[in-house]
């Protein structure tokens, strides 16, 4: 289809997502999040549908190089999805850090800096107390 702007005619800007918040709830389909219980940030990201029994791989990398494919102009980078809701500060300090090493990843693997945007999403949950994961 030469692009996302060929296939819908559209010659305005297209703003793509990573793809993280479908990784993690889909409509009817909920996805498993090895993150909840392990540690190991720097592992491929690796989910499993409950419902299907398939896997799916998402890694920062492969997030990036799909929008460079289809040619977003604002692209948004792989983040560790939490609730915004979420009471656990210890998990959303984990998905703050990994985030952020993911956002490095993404900036490395982005091939068209010059022609599509990337921008980084935005953790911290509602912790707005002094000192907080939004201070750091």
């Amino acid at each position: 289809y030469g692009g996302l702007h060929n296939f819908m005619n559209w010659k305005g800007n297209i703003l793509t997502d990573s793809g993280g918040f479908q990784m993690v709830t889909e409509e009817g389909v909920t996805f498993e999040n090895p993150f909840e219980q392990d540690d190991n940030d720097e592992k491929e990201e690796d989910y499993q549908k409950k419902k299907k029994k398939s896997r799916m791989l998402l890694r920062p990398e492969d997030s990036i190089h799909h929008q460079n494919n289809i040619g977003s102009d604002i692209i948004m980078a792989l983040d560790d999805v939490i609730s915004s809701v979420e009471v656990n500060t210890e998990r959303f300090e984990i998905a703050t850090y990994r985030t952020l090493r993911w956002y490095d990843r993404c900036i490395a693997a982005h091939q068209n800096p010059t022609t599509q945007n990337l921008f980084p999403i935005v953790q911290g949950g509602l912790d707005v107390s002094s000192g907080g994961l939004r201070d750091k």
